[in-house]
């Protein structure tokens, strides 16, 4: 550079910042490059308007500024002498009006996206455009001054507008002129300010707060792991209406506090309810403007300030009780907004806490560039700002009659619909505030009608289809009529063990021991029995004397077999001799190894049972069985499930996956989870045949591979994280794969999908199955799919609110396959079985605990849990 230097200073806070991010994306437009864009009516003096634009660079040291950071340790802005202003002139007289609309955009886009050398000055260049009006007259032109966002704020611009139009005026003399402020002065007072303290106050003011990031990254371009050059920003504008407009502005009155507050509040709730915060933390643009520097309101620099604004938001708040807060929690913080975001992010230990920045531009000196502004006879007829910023998304809100809202986001994290949308929403919690200041926050509607349809009714709905009134035993009966000598059952080797006649022959005799016994509906039988055909047989058994039956895993610690015992008073236990001692004393049981047993059994009749045999009548809302939870959250918990939400499940994932007559359903779970519930009524309340085996035979790898292929399986449903100890190669393609319980990844989705069925299924203890993928294919993140038949799923916020699509929120399951509740806990079954405010009176939901949200097409991605715990795989072998 061989300009004499007049001074050397220090950087602004967000002077350094931008520096910082002007080097930092070095490749393409320079996001912080702003314009400003008259146009005049009338001719104009060229020769004058240059001058002016000169002397506008003469008079403000801060314009011949350039930024050296090269070999230093603090970057410095080094002020020159005598630069010359870069001037262009441009006649379009000769164009057509269509033709000069065209060319006038594309100069000024290629003008902001010529990107500025920091270290040259001047920051600044001016073009002066010539063209006709509508009649064909060469009497308009367009100045278009093109500066980096380092120089000047947006409360400088129309400083900058009325200064240069006197000095056009004045044919560039500025004799006639106040002297100027030096910018040189703000900076002084900067350093003379306590950093320590305003260090302290934003440690203090942002303690537990965490990142709020409304967008997701962009996805790397090349193999080289950059991330793609970012856009200058896109732009949509809304404006409220009037009537709203004064309306915030009484309301602001009314509560004592700022319309930027008011703004600050209902941005703070939006951000909140897209993701799923209730403490939120965003960008304020604050002025920075002083009143301990003279002049300072009249100054043309850079002034502004980013800071973090935090929106807590409590259960039970009124608008009026956030926006008080917020107004004395950034009053309090107000003698400490010089510091720089960096600072304040690195002391408060956020790093990058927000992605969204809202800017109030309520500029004094604005209205002095109005569209009656004459200057040597040319009148201005209009004033376009083109602002810059490097965030994703950030508001600007221009108060007057109609509150405008500005919505400029970078077109490679937002798209124009999803920002139509949101602003939208914006506007719809502005009328809210407006309204009702006394209106509780989180009871304020977000979704327009129509995504409120979609996502509690069109998306939260499976298909509505005819289910029979009929017990699981019932329909297991109807499978025996049809064909009773069909495979029943097979052994890993693929013989043999049971046809629907001798199974069901079986289960009647022991049943009938049952009812013997005194066995009936609503009792509990357990099951302490090896995995084998035998617990096949007491689990029909358990169904026909219309108990419902409780697996338990005779390889779990004593204590906690004895819990369950206790806890769920079963009125007898089926087990082996093998585990007697696992019993307490007193306890009723039935040894079904036992010799003397089987000779009992013998003695009973074979024939299906009726509710003439039972001590009381079976029907579809009697349980069917009680799976205790893991535990891993509190003490374990019986679920009770009954017959017509197992028998909906059943007919769903028959239809879903073709299971009928002819098929082989693997039953891999543990018979102490529900996973294996699923499998054996799949299998044998369709026709089909079920394959058991023991827990060696079913180890991943060799042995399972084996086990599919021998016994022919057609249907097999594991957990993800045993198919890549699997050869896929090795896996018959007839074989239909469904994976749930835990997250299956990309790699094992696009694997195991290629030339086969595949589906991800979803459903905690309390549903079984709620949701389901359709089919799989290519390597991608696997949704849980959609509701499956008969079954209503609702994303919600924390007020029972649903949220908008793409947003977290939690996932409730309501319809068919919904618990009845815990056993013996009254008070646990009302807090996580709740009514279901959409659905039919009398309806329930539950509260799965687990995050999710809706993608644009209308299935669900699992978060994972609300409460950050790891959710136990619901299935063992064993």
């Amino acid at each position: 550079m061989s300009h004499e230097l007049e001074d050397v200073w220090p950087l602004s806070p967000l002077q350094e910042g931008m520096v910082y991010h002007a080097l930092l994306d070095s490749e393409g437009p320079d996001v912080y490059a702003v314009q400003l864009i008259l146009d005049f009516d009338g001719v104009v003096d060229a020769v004058a308007l240059r001058a002016a634009g000169q002397a506008l660079l003469d008079r403000h040291a801060n314009l011949r500024a350039a930024f050296w950071i090269d070999d230093l340790d603090q970057p410095v802005q080094v002020v020159v002498r005598d630069v010359e202003l870069p001037w262009e002139e441009i006649d379009l007289s000769h164009l057509t009006a269509a033709e000069v609309e065209g060319e006038l955009r594309a100069f000024a886009d290629a003008e902001r996206a010529r990107r500025f050398d920091l270290d040259r000055p001047p920051l600044l260049r001016m073009a002066l455009i010539r063209r006709r009006d509508g009649k064909g007259v060469a009497d308009r032109s367009r100045l278009v001054i093109t500066q980096h966002h380092v120089l000047v704020d947006g409360w400088s611009a129309p400083l900058m507008v009325r200064e240069l139009l006197a000095l056009y005026d004045a044919k560039g003399d500025d004799s006639g002129l106040p002297s100027v402020t030096p910018y040189r002065e703000y900076l002084v007072w900067l350093s003379e300010q306590d950093r320590d303290g305003a260090r302290e106050a934003w440690t203090t003011a942002l303690a537990g707060a965490e990142p709020t990031l409304l967008s997701a990254p962009p996805v790397a371009a090349a193999s080289d792991g950059n991330a793609p050059v970012p856009a200058l920003p896109e732009r949509f504008i809304t404006h409220v209406p009037q009537e709203t407009t004064a309306m915030l502005q009484a309301q602001a009155r009314r509560l004592g506090v700022t319309l930027s507050t008011l703004v600050q509040c209902v941005w703070g709730v939006l951000i909140g309810r897209m993701t799923g915060q209730d403490d939120v933390v965003f960008g304020a643009v604050v002025s920075g403007r002083t009143p301990e520097v003279p002049g300072v309101e009249s100054m043309i620099g850079l002034f502004i300030n980013t800071v973090p604004v935090r929106v807590r938001m409590d259960a039970g708040d009124t608008w009026a009780d956030l926006a008080v807060r917020v107004h004395g929690e950034q009053g309090a913080l107000l003698p400490h907004q010089h510091l720089g975001l960096t600072e304040i992010q690195r002391a408060a230990g956020l790093g990058d806490a927000f992605d969204t920045v809202v800017a109030v531009e309520n500029f004094p000196a604005a209205r002095d560039t109005s569209a009656e502004r004459r200057a040597a006879g040319a009148k201005i007829a209009a004033i376009e700002g083109r602002d810059a910023t490097h965030y994703p998304l950030s508001l600007a809100v221009t108060p007057g009659d109609s509150l405008k809202l500005r919505l400029d986001y970078r077109s490679d994290r937002f798209d124009r619909d999803a920002v139509a949308v949101l602003a939208d929403r914006l506007v719809r919690l502005l009328v809210s505030v407006a309204g009702d200041a006394g209106r509780c926050v989180g009871a304020v509607e977000l979704l327009s009608a129509g995504e409120r349809e979609r996502v509690v009714g069109t998306w939260s709905s499976g298909s509505v289809v005819e289910v029979p009134a009929a017990t699981a035993p019932a329909l297991f009966e109807a499978r025996v009529v049809e064909a009773p000598d069909a495979v029943a059952v097979v052994s890993a080797d693929g013989g043999t063990v049971f046809s629907y006649g001798e199974l069901n022959a079986r289960a009647n005799r022991l049943a009938r021991l049952l009812v013997d016994r005194g066995v009936g509906p609503e009792q509990v039988v357990a099951l302490g029995l090896p995995r084998s055909a035998d617990v096949i047989v007491a689990v029909l058994a358990v169904w026909k004397a219309g108990a419902a039956y409780l697996p338990i895993d005779t390889s779990y610690p004593v204590d906690r077999i004895r819990f369950m015992v206790e806890d769920a008073r079963p009125a007898l236990v089926l087990t082996h001799t093998t585990a007697a001692g696992m019993w307490e004393d007193g306890t009723a049981t039935v040894f079904l190894d036992d010799a003397a047993v089987h000779a009992e059994l013998a003695g009973f009749e074979a024939a299906d049972l009726t509710d003439a045999d039972r001590v009381s009548p079976l029907d579809s809302a009697c349980p069917a069985y009680v799976i205790y939870t893991s535990g891993s959250t509190g003490v374990p918990k019986g679920v009770v499930v009954g017959h017509a939400g197992l028998v909906s499940l059943v007919v769903a994932s028959g239809r879903r996956f073709g299971v009928g007559r002819g098929g082989r359903v693997l039953q891999f779970a543990s018979p102490s989870f529900d996973a294996a519930t699923w499998d054996w009524s799949l299998a044998l309340l369709s026709g089909a045949a079920l394959v058991v085996a023991g827990a060696e035979e079913l180890a991943p790898g060799a042995a399972l591979m084996g086990v599919l292929g021998d016994a022919g399986v057609t249907y097999c449903m594991v957990p993800p994280s045993v198919l890549p100890l699997l050869d896929v190669g090795r896996v018959p393609a007839s074989v239909t794969v469904v994976v749930g319980g835990e997250a299956c990844g990309p790699d094992v989705a696009g694997r195991w999908s290629a030339g086969r069925m595949m589906f991800n299924a979803y459903g905690p203890t309390e549903t079984v199955c709620a949701t389901m993928s359709e089919p799989l294919s290519g390597e991608v993140v696997p949704p849980i799919g959609r509701p499956i038949d008969n079954v209503r799923t609702y994303v919600l916020d924390q007020n029972l609110s649903p949220v908008p699509p793409g947003v977290p929120g939690e996932l409730y399951v309501a319809g068919a396959g919904v618990a009845r509740g815990y056993l013996n806990r009254p008070g646990l079954t009302s807090e996580r079985f709740v009514a279901d405010p959409y659905g039919p009176a009398g309806s329930r939901m539950y509260r799965t605990g687990d995050l999710a949200r809706w993608n644009s097409d209308g299935t669900l991605h699992f978060l994972g849990r609300a409460d950050d715990q790891v959710k136990l795989v619901p299935y063992r072998t064993r």
